[in-house]
């Protein structure tokens, strides 16, 4: 996470949330994203802008989600949560909790974002046939030229570690093989497929490691679906914290994406009160005629509008907070300091332009020998000093003679 010395309650510019874009129902192709964006509707309906983005290294940490709000910048759910709280209009879902229950809550949101996180890239970047069909297209359909043609693959990789520790990786080649070999045509008849132990073993463990995938989500989803009970969120309140948040991101994804190999989802809508959970909070972020958040769109003008000092009209419905902070000493100081950064740019700039062009134009009067002696607006052309040509050195026509000579005698 990047940080400024600007104070959040100061801030004057429209709050920005980048996230992956959204894919078919899904809100975004990546969980964070998704519980990101659900966390900000339900702590700043109205005040908060969406940017759709599929290059992370437009993040100052690499990774997507990121908030912008001015010049503040912050990375990740973790972050993204604790800057929006300091906000003064802003309601906190974890509210009223005890300092015990907070470090519980931040404990099972851990344990979320490492388990069921594993779970879902498993669905979306292992298993080959919702890698092929669904993630990849996805991505390619998301990224531009040239990026399309190697940032998936980078992607996919970028989980392999991981995924691989926690033996959640699957193991694509076998599969690609044996269906290589039944293609095959001998004579114009097929070839009879001759039995392999080494395919017959790796289609044992194919089928023995999704069964451990099945158990390590039904081990999951028993804890939270104890967990959650009879009630519609995991705290028992009417509203949902950010424990809910973060497991119905997840959800969303499985239950929304249309797989070819539903392995997890199968087994989550297997268990009707955490689907229900799900959608109640998806239902309690968006209720059913509640607008959607506008879409930001960043230019390459925007970098090169923020440098130019413009006066600032406040919007209306901001307008007595804007002129209330504008007031403020300190953020008086800030504002007088930034300008004068920007202003300090500016005519660093034109004084390099300038020092360039008259260092330009003093080699191009630099020309045939003729030297300038100075450049003024007070010089006349007359003043100029010329320099009188070289004349032809006697001793080089001495000896150009006396070779000739020597060359008629012989």
């Amino acid at each position: 996470m990047s940080e400024s010395k600007f104070s959040p309650s100061l801030a004057s510019r429209d709050i920005v949330l980048h996230v992956w874009p959204k894919h078919g129902e899904v809100l975004s192709l990546n969980a964070p994203s998704v519980a990101a964006l659900l966390y900000l509707q339900l702590a700043l309906p109205g005040h908060f802008a969406i940017a759709y983005c599929a290059n992370p290294d437009l993040s100052p940490t690499g990774q997507l989600p990121f908030l912008t709000h001015g010049i503040y910048h912050a990375s990740g759910l973790s972050a993204i949560a604790a800057y929006v709280r300091k906000l003064h209009h802003a309601r906190d879902p974890d509210a009223g909790l005890s300092s015990i229950q907070n470090a519980q809550l931040t404990a099972r949101i851990a344990h979320i974002e490492s388990c069921y996180g594993d779970l879902v890239n498993h669905m979306l970047f292992s298993l080959q046939e919702n890698w092929g069909m669904v993630t990849r297209p996805a991505l390619i359909s998301m990224l531009p030229i040239p990026q399309r043609y190697y940032v998936p693959a980078r992607i996919r990789m970028s989980h392999k570690t991981r995924l691989e520790a926690t033996e959640l990786w699957d193991v694509p080649e076998v599969e690609e093989q044996e269906q290589e070999e039944q293609r095959r045509v001998v004579f114009g008849k097929k070839r009879k497929p001759k039995p392999n132990p080494d395919v017959e073993t790796h289609h044992f463990k194919k089928v023995f490691q999704r069964e451990k995938v099945v158990e390590k989500a039904k081990s999951l989803f028993d804890v939270y679906d104890r967990l959650l009970g009879d009630h519609q969120f995991f705290s028992g309140s009417d509203n949902p914290n950010t424990l809910d948040i973060v497991f119905a991101a997840h959800s969303h994804l499985l239950l929304n994406l249309r797989l070819p190999d539903p392995l997890v989802t199968s087994t989550l809508e297997s268990y009707p009160r955490l689907v229900a959970h799900c959608h109640a909070v998806v239902s309690a972020a968006f209720p059913p005629n509640s607008p959607f958040p506008p879409t930001h769109q960043e230019s390459w003008l925007s970098s090169l509008r923020h440098l130019i000092p413009w006066p600032r009209t406040p919007k209306p419905h901001s307008a007595t907070h804007t002129a209330a902070l504008a007031n403020s000493p300190e953020a008086q100081q800030i504002e007088r300091r930034y300008r004068l950064w920007r202003w300090g740019f500016i005519a660093g700039s034109a004084l390099a332009t300038t020092a360039y062009l008259w260092f330009a134009i003093s080699l191009i009067l630099v020309k045939n020998g003729n030297v300038v002696a100075r450049l003024g607006a007070g010089d006349s052309p007359d003043d100029a000093v010329p320099v009188p040509e070289p004349e032809a050195d006697d001793e080089e026509e001495d000896e150009t003679v006396g070779e000739a000579n020597e060359e008629d005698e012989q």
